[in-house]
């Protein structure tokens, strides 16, 4: 699991808006597969040309102050200079599980699709590096 920072204020997540950008700026196709009654937790499938298919639970709440902890290490990790700040002006995360077995590289491209929505950092589990939509994408190239 990964956590996204969100400055955007609601803590169900804009399909529309993430649809959008994964069409223009990702060219990939973003479905919603499930969404719960309280519109709080989604089960996503992402779909791009070089990387495949994967799906991903995404579940919004409020962000607490155990999810700012090791911010700044992990902002060192990766030399993210800012992030750590920014992470901590969101007031909402959003927490992205992929499905079994999702490569690494898809699930980065993931990420920087929500972080070009949500307007903050994705934190790895492992806080190695926090991570913005240019920074995510250029790791999913690598990986």
């Amino acid at each position: 699991m990964f956590l996204q920072f969100a400055q955007v204020d609601y803590t169900s997540l804009d399909l529309v808006a993430l649809s959008e950008h994964a069409f223009r700026f990702f060219s990939a196709e973003l479905r919603a597969q499930q969404q719960d009654a309280d519109a709080c937790s989604n089960s996503l499938l992402l779909t791009t040309r070089h990387l495949g298919s994967a799906s991903f639970r995404v579940r919004a709440r409020p962000a607490t102050a155990e999810d700012q902890l090791g911010l700044d290490r992990a902002e060192a990790a990766n030399q993210s200079h800012g992030m750590a700040a920014l992470a901590r002006r969101c007031r909402y995360v959003w927490e992205v599980t992929p499905a079994p077995g999702t490569p690494a590289a898809i699930s980065y491209y993931f990420g920087a699709l929500l972080a070009s929505v949500a307007l903050g950092p994705l934190v790895p589990a492992d806080r190695s590096g926090l991570y913005g939509v240019r920074s995510a994408r250029e790791l999913s190239d690598r990986l």
